[in-house]
């Protein structure tokens, strides 16, 4: 940045300084906003590594809404009996967490899942599941963050690396201020096409008056 300048020469010197600063995380926040946008650069995500992108398959009703009411009234709600007992199973196999979210099983017998999560929310590596047996409290199933396909990791550190999540809060602080950047260069990127389209108008007017052929004598 250059201090002491106005208009033009300002916007000019903005344009570019923040340009440069802010041209590594502008493209990585638009590169990874893609597969959150479309359907086909999701799938691209898992074909470049050689696996079969997932099926997106619709949730709720059949429609792909949300269960009908009268459906979520006839389902039978699980006993909670127990479920402290587990919880405090998937906190010891997981020392560090830091929330620790529990699906309610749909049936009494069915294994009861965790997520549990040892970062801020947006950072996928530190994420894991565990699943228990509801009688036993035996590990029915664990997965952590590098037991995943490359696809699926790819595919969720791309989701926060949009955001800058993915790296807490510098990588948070680095998306914001390089949004930031990117609202003063259309700022600037216009006001200097406003400068330029005066400009142009201006010099056309001139050479409009000094062109013979625009000059209207009098006999």
């Amino acid at each position: 940045f250059s201090s002491g300048l106005r208009g033009k020469a300002r916007d000019f010197n903005w344009h570019n300084a923040i340009g440069a600063w802010s041209a590594v995380p502008l493209f990585i926040v638009v590169l990874t906003a893609m597969p959150i946008s479309f359907p086909w650069a999701n799938a691209l995500v898992y074909r470049v590594v050689g696996e079969e992108p997932p099926q997106q398959g619709g949730r709720g009703g059949r429609d792909g809404g949300p269960p009908r009411e009268d459906a979520r009234r006839d389902r039978p709600q699980p006993a909670l009996g127990g479920l402290d007992a587990l919880v405090t199973k998937a906190a010891e196999q997981s020392p560090g967490w830091k929330t620790i979210n529990l699906r309610l099983p749909a049936s009494d017998r069915a294994p009861v899942a965790f997520a549990i999560d040892r970062g801020d929310g947006g950072q996928p590596q530190l994420r894991s599941t565990l699943s228990l047996d509801r009688s036993t409290g035996a590990v029915v199933n664990s997965e952590t963050f590098s037991d995943q396909s490359l696809g699926r990791r790819l595919r969720s550190i791309s989701r926060f690396a949009h955001t800058g999540e993915v790296l807490g809060l510098p990588g948070q602080t680095i998306a914001g201020l390089a949004t930031a950047g990117a609202v003063v260069l259309v700022w600037t990127g216009i006001a200097l096409a406003l400068r330029r389209c005066r400009a142009w108008i201006a010099r056309r007017k001139r050479t409009e008056k000094l062109d013979p052929r625009h000059q209207v004598t009098a006999a």
